[in-house]
């Protein structure tokens, strides 16, 4: 679907919302980082807790520039649900399902129990959310939307 959206210049600016597709290949391009970070939960002890306090900041401001390294280099944008930039609020709040298995994790023995479950859920409810609307949760708590110039 194209659509048409005024910004404050005046001009309008054609969106294509990205195809359900491309945003999985944008995950799967931020997932790298992710699971070089997420390696250092096999350090005992601290390793967990190590982890925790690199994917907690790494997930939740992915998008604080306007894309996810994935989806910049899958050329798609975050927008608001109105065609306008984001707000940088709601960059870091259409992450915030991503970040409870990693913020778990930084709670010493019990965030190693349940962290790593809690974060399979969290994915397995956006991936499902994705793939049936088109949308993940975390967009719609944030009202954004991910396109394709």
């Amino acid at each position: 679907m194209i659509t048409t959206q005024s910004f404050a210049s005046g001009t309008g600016i054609p969106w294509v919302n990205a195809g359900r597709g491309i945003r999985v290949g944008a995950y799967l391009i931020d997932l790298v980082p992710a699971l070089f970070m997420g390696l250092l939960g096999i350090i005992p002890f601290i390793g967990p807790i190590l982890a925790g306090l690199l994917l907690t900041p790494y997930w939740l401001l992915r998008d604080v520039m306007g894309g996810s390294f994935g989806k910049v280099l899958l050329g798609l944008r975050v927008v608001g649900k109105d065609g306008r930039p984001a707000t940088k609020g709601a960059l870091v709040a259409r992450n915030l399902p991503l970040i409870i298995g990693p913020a778990m994790m930084v709670i010493p023995l019990l965030g190693y129990v349940f962290g790593p479950g809690a974060a399979f859920v969290c994915i397995l409810i956006e991936a499902i959310s994705l793939l049936a609307t088109g949308e993940r949760l975390g967009d719609k708590i944030a009202g954004t939307v991910v396109v394709k110039r």
